[in-house]
């Protein structure tokens, strides 16, 4: 169905579409797409050990611990400002399990926020994030569960091709937002550049045998710019670009932080994703695109491979934290930090938590699998350089 639906939207688009638009109707672009169609149970989400990748917000009880280290201080150094109206707002929030490890943390620390808001774009995801989260509370404290009845709020976004997620009409808040694993989802553009400076764009088209097929086009000034942007930026770094390469570029990133950011008031943006910086992604060895599929567990790394499976498969590509960067270097009412996610989750207090409760986590079998789930958050060979997080601080204005 998702299929058919590419091929008559590429048909009513003259024939062609850029990679990012190819990218949106897999994912996003009908009720069959991949994080839009119906699931019958948990096993039908594309998260977790059932489906196609597993989270690090799903490893056991650290990131929940140190998201909630975050709050707690956001709460101890906070003056001027009415504490007990203070939210915590979270986009895409998967299967709702990081929410009540949160709350979970919070509850125990008598810091509960006024309101835990999620975000989320579907609604089946909505119904299986409420099931999780009323499963784990009520097994921890009927009493928790009781209360977080009050204070969980759910919001359906809607997404469109063009202005993508549109999240203007949110209250403004003050407390944290958390973006776990969100703008590595965001459609993007595959560009390609030659020695002699020319530019093209990749796209989609229906071949004479009615299969999917790339094609090049020349590309818009926009998509021009942001390339020889690149380049330059390269070169500054030392890599001089002399063979043919592929660069993703992510047209919807800086709206959506702009939106993001001004409905946050007062208090803390952690952002984490699977990527690198620039002087990373546009070296001289890394010359093809980013973009790869997951299907049950298994990273498909040949881009002609994500022709295939379309809207059976999750579609994502290494974000370019350097375009983050350079949004939060252009605002004057915050500063942030970039770190690895070993580095942050150290940072934020989870080893010392751990030493405290060692001999406890040494006897618990529950507890021996949360300590193979802080190894894994913390490798190098794991996750815990592969992904990055930008913490952002924002004054307060008032």
């Amino acid at each position: 169905m998702v299929l058919q639906n590419l091929k008559n939207f590429i048909k009513k688009k003259g024939g062609w579409i850029p990679f990012d638009s190819f990218m949106f109707e897999c994912l996003y672009g009908n009720d069959d797409s991949y994080y839009m169609r119906k699931k019958d149970s948990l096993a039908g989400l594309p998260f977790g050990s059932s489906g196609d990748y597993v989270t690090s917000a799903s490893l056991g009880h650290w990131m929940a611990k140190a998201y909630a280290n975050s709050y707690a201080r956001i709460i101890s150094e906070t003056r001027n400002i009415d504490k007990e109206v203070f939210t915590i707002r979270e986009y895409g929030p998967g299967n709702g399990e990081l929410a009540a490890k949160i709350l979970i943390e919070l509850f125990d620390q008598d810091i509960l926020p006024k309101k835990y808001e999620m975000l989320e774009i579907s609604q089946s995801f909505i119904e299986f994030q409420k099931t999780k989260i009323t499963d784990i509370l009520k097994q921890y404290n009927e009493s928790l569960y009781l209360r977080a009845n009050k204070i969980l709020k759910w919001k359906l976004v809607e997404v469109d091709s063009e202005e993508f997620a549109t999240n203007t009409d949110i209250e403004p808040i003050n407390g944290l937002v958390i973006a776990n694993e969100i703008i590595d989802s965001f459609p993007v553009k595959i560009a390609l550049w030659q020695p002699n400076d020319e530019i093209l764009e990749l796209g989609i088209k229906i071949n004479d045998e009615g299969d999917l097929e790339f094609q090049n086009r020349l590309p818009d000034d926009q998509l021009i710019e942001k390339v020889l942007h690149r380049k330059n930026q390269a070169r500054q770094n030392g890599h001089f670009w002399t063979t043919p390469r592929m660069l993703d570029i992510c047209p919807h990133t800086e709206r959506w932080l702009k939106i993001l950011m001004s409905k946050l008031n007062y208090g803390e943006l952690i952002l984490s994703d699977y990527g690198l910086e620039r002087y990373e992604l546009d070296s001289d060895h890394r010359v093809e695109s980013n973009v790869t599929a997951f299907f049950k567990h298994t990273q498909i790394s040949k881009l002609n491979e994500c022709l295939k499976n379309v809207g059976g498969q999750d579609l994502t590509y290494l974000v370019d934290f350097s375009q983050l960067s350079e949004f939060f270097l252009d605002q004057h009412d915050c500063h942030f930090k970039l770190k690895s996610q070993a580095a942050w989750l150290i940072d934020s207090g989870v080893l010392d938590q751990f030493a405290r409760n060692q001999d406890f986590l040494c006897k618990s079998h529950q507890m021996i699998e949360e300590v193979g789930n802080l190894q894994k958050l913390l490798s190098d060979n794991e996750m815990g350089q592969s992904f990055l997080f930008c913490h952002v601080f924002k004054k307060n204005s008032s």
